[in-house]
């Protein structure tokens, strides 16, 4: 057989959104001296000449990779052709930043600077797709969760349904990254700022700490992701002004980290990501809103708190950038669970917790290295906080057969804070029957929010939820509660026609792949409105079966719900920015030096007498409290306390008092 040309490998650099030609032969050689030249080359370049071939690294194509793999085929002037001949093109993209990895507790999690989490989402032109990462117990290669999206959607005055919502990116996106610009009533956002912005901003704890305290040092060059938290947008695209939360410590408005101003992050780790639905909807094929998406992701290294080392926090502010206000507004959190082997699992909500949550349907999980085996875990998601309730004037009452059973801000004093917690949990099945399969359509998406079925019946409580599977009502909002709605909240106070202990094993059914949605709603997304959301996901395994673990979860939910509720509007912050917690900052209350080592000079500013003092740690833990007598100051001891930030209270009769130091 005749010697063809022989092909050498590329390997070159390029940046998502750019257009790169390589001079291919340019190390190719022939080992009889012929002359020869491109002949094929794969369907992924754009074009090619006979030396050179140009691929373009479209962001819809290679959002979602790190590199693309590309071919070609040498003729020589004999037109021979050999296995020599075909040569390999590695183009690795230098701007994939779009991903990182929360991983200081028992949990590693992949976080996208997009609308999917955990999964990056279907790749290109058959190039293999990523696992998913949710990696329980870290080190262990084994997952309990395969992805997790929010899904938005109400009507606008006219009656017109404005719908974002997202499962596994296979028949489009309805989300891309980075902020909207705004001029007058037009939105925009153009491809460079979505490349700009496809990214994310990871810091720790530890960070935040080290630039405090070295800032002013000579030479001091801060982390890249405290240099450029991107704190503002542009002014010249339209951009708001205040992006990601930072404390501005010379308060002049504006982050500058070499002033001392630094970034404002929720846990020991977080990551920062920006994204919006302002393009056409591929998925759910449903009108966009306008929406503007802020989301940090952010664990807490406390090894000796088992709740707390097996969550991982997601917590967004969504902005209604857009003038239409959206009525019958809903929220969605779609998740898929895969606890170790994927087609051996159920799922089941808890009203009273206000969580939905997977768990084996199998005593043994999977099997060989696929599985978890004996004892699999249970993954609950929890509902903290959702989206506003509508302002009534009133500071709605705690204890009630009503949304306080699984929202925040009732009854306590304060008018028209009320937040929902879970109002629906849907269950629907890969695979599932026509009337419980996929949504496919943004009513479909929008209807099994409400708890609607995709034939339009409502669901019923018992069998699967649907009168063709042996349900036996009334209508009800929630799926496979178990007892845990014992007023009968999501029947509308009325008494299920049958059994009312009715979970996956009294409906019959077989252990599957799972996929289920929390819904929260309905409220009115006005137009320039914000509407905060926070989930916790907890993990649990406990040591006899899956209902062991399902029984340690319920146990782990109770305490993070009591840790968020100590503060649901700041928790988890590192530190208290003045934007962020206004009711906690005074101007009489001083403390230096700040950092301290081991003594704390506070000075309360008027009057004398008595105070009350606690010290806080930013888990809302009470580390150190006594009375003390003042004059206007007073000294406290910081013997015993851990090196970190500390929120001090005072209460002296007249008023409350807080600030923040920092322990060396």
């Amino acid at each position: 057989m005749a010697q063809g040309a022989v092909a050498v490998n590329d390997t070159v650099e390029t940046s998502l959104g750019q257009y790169i030609t390589i001079n291919v032969i340019s190390n190719d050689y022939h080992p009889e001296g012929l002359d020869f030249h491109v002949q094929i080359v794969d369907n992924k370049a754009v074009s090619y000449t006979d030396s050179t071939i140009t691929y373009f690294i479209d962001y819809e194509n290679y959002y979602n990779l790190d590199f693309l793999d590309g071919s070609y085929v040498l003729m020589d002037e004999n037109a021979v052709m050999s296995d020599e001949s075909i040569g390999e093109i590695h183009i690795a993209f230098n701007n994939n930043n779009y991903y990182s990895f929360l991983d200081v507790n028992n949990i590693r999690a992949q976080i996208f600077a997009y609308n999917n989490q955990f999964w990056s989402g279907p790749t290109y032109s058959g190039a293999p797709a990523p696992d998913p990462v949710y990696e329980y117990p870290q080190g262990s290669g084994l997952n309990t969760m395969f992805n997790t999206a929010l899904w938005v959607g109400g009507k606008d005055a006219s009656g017109q349904l404005h719908l974002a919502g997202e499962r596994y990116r296979q028949l489009g996106k309805d989300y891309w990254t980075g902020p909207l610009s705004k001029q007058g009533s037009n939105l925009s956002i153009d491809t460079a700022t979505v490349l700009e912005w496809h990214k994310v901003w990871r810091l720790q704890l530890e960070d935040i700490l080290y630039h405090r305290l070295h800032y002013t040092d000579a030479n001091y060059i801060p982390i890249d992701n405290i240099a450029h938290w991107p704190a503002h947008g542009d002014p010249d695209l339209f951009q708001s002004e205040y992006l990601a939360p930072f404390v501005d410590m010379d308060e002049d408005g504006y982050y500058d980290p070499y002033a001392g101003d630094y970034p404002l992050i929720r846990g020991d780790q977080c990551i920062f990501f920006i994204f919006n639905d302002l393009r056409k909807h591929g998925e759910s094929g449903g009108d966009h809103i306008g929406l503007e998406i802020h989301g940090m992701a952010y664990q807490f290294d406390q090894e000796e708190s088992d709740p707390m080392h097996n969550t991982v926090f997601l917590s967004y502010k969504i902005f209604n950038k857009s003038d239409t206000q959206l009525n019958d507004a809903y929220v969605g959190l779609f998740s898929d669970f895969d606890l170790g082997y994927a087609w051996d699992d159920f799922v089941g909500c808890d009203v009273a917790r206000g969580a939905y949550y997977g768990y084996n349907g199998e005593e043994i999980d999977g099997s060989g290295s696929e599985g978890y085996g004996e004892n699999p875990p249970a993954q609950g998601i929890v509902i903290l906080g959702g989206p506003h309730m509508n302002p009534n004037g009133e500071d709605d009452p705690d204890g009630g057969c009503d949304e306080s059973i699984t929202g925040v801000g009732f009854g306590d004093g304060v008018v028209d804070n009320e937040r929902y917690g879970m109002t629906h949990f849907v269950y629907f099945n890969n695979g599932g029957t026509p009337s419980q399969a996929d949504p496919q359509e943004a009513i479909e998406y929008y209807n099994y929010m409400q708890g609607i079925w995709l034939d339009g019946t409502i669901m019923e409580y018992g069998g699967n939820g649907h009168v063709s599977s042996g349900a036996y009502g009334p209508s009800c909002r929630f799926m496979f509660p178990g007892d845990t709605d014992p007023c009968h909240w999501g029947t509308g106070g009325e008494e299920p026609f049958g059994p009312i202990n009715w979970t996956e094993n009294t409906a019959g059914n077989e252990p599957g792949d799972r996929r289920g949605l929390s819904s929260m709603g309905p409220f009115t997304l006005e137009a320039g409105s914000m509407h905060k959301l926070d989930f916790a996901l907890v993990t649990a395994r406990g040591d006899d079966g899956p209902g062991s673990s399902v029984e340690l979860l319920k146990v782990y939910i109770d305490s993070v719900k009591s840790s968020y509720y100590r503060n649901s509007d700041h928790f988890g912050y590192q530190w208290l920015g003045e934007e962020e917690n206004q009711q906690m900052t005074s101007q009489e209350l001083r403390v230096f030096p700040n950092p301290a080592t081991n003594y704390l000079q506070v000075e309360i500013g008027k009057g004398s007498g008595e105070v009350y003092y606690s010290i806080m740690d930013v888990y809302g833990k009470q580390i150190k409290a006594e009375k003390k007598l003042h004059n206007g100051s007073l000294g406290i001891g910081l013997d015993g306390l851990e090196r970190g930030i500390y929120i001090l209270n005072i209460r002296d009769g007249r008023q409350n008092l807080s600030t923040k130091f920092i322990k060396n």
